[in-house]
């Protein structure tokens, strides 16, 4: 092995690990959880306020582990077990994006899904349609005669929906 390779293996070794300290990255079982950290266990140690890797900047994004899930954590510290971070989660309980305007969220305990986007979001849009088809009128000329197009009222509705819908997706 070459002096420089060497080098580079010994201070992969150093930031891993310090003397006896453990390991600077390991895994861990979820025992609950909020939207900035964690407290996970670690054979029969428990630890409190292990942070999220998701928690950049509040509102970005967010990954939540589940209680009972694995994480795999950091410790910055090196063994010392003050500056925790989740780098890995195996099974999340809640994801959620947003970035200007637009916010996306999975949530695994209640298999619901929320999307928004410009003010609008994908649940108040299909209420609307819900809505415009339950209301939907059409000109009837006589009776016994097919059926006219939709009433204006009707067509002003329609077309506030359409608006909508393009304002929320591509």
């Amino acid at each position: 092995m070459s002096g420089r390779a060497k080098e580079i293996k010994e201070a992969i070794q150093w930031i891993s690990s310090s003397g006896n300290t453990p390991s600077a990255i390991f895994v861990a079982e979820v025992i609950s959880s909020t939207d900035q950290d964690c407290k996970v266990r670690v054979g029969d140690m428990e630890l409190t306020g292990v942070n999220l890797l998701s928690v950049v900047s509040e509102g970005d994004l967010l990954i939540k582990p589940a209680p009972g899930s694995m994480v795999t954590v950091i410790d910055f510290s090196r063994g010392a077990f003050r500056d925790l971070c989740v780098v890995k989660v195996d099974r999340p309980e809640l994801i959620r994006f947003s970035h200007q305007s637009l916010a996306f969220e999975l949530d695994g305990k209640s298999g619901k899904v929320e999307v928004s986007g410009n003010g609008v979001s994908l649940r108040s849009l299909f209420e609307s349609l819900s809505g415009l088809i339950k209301g939907l009128k059409v000109a009837v000329l006589a009776p016994n005669a097919p059926s006219g197009t939709i009433t204006p009222d009707t067509l002003a509705l329609v077309t506030e929906f359409e608006m909508k819908f393009k304002q929320l997706l591509k």
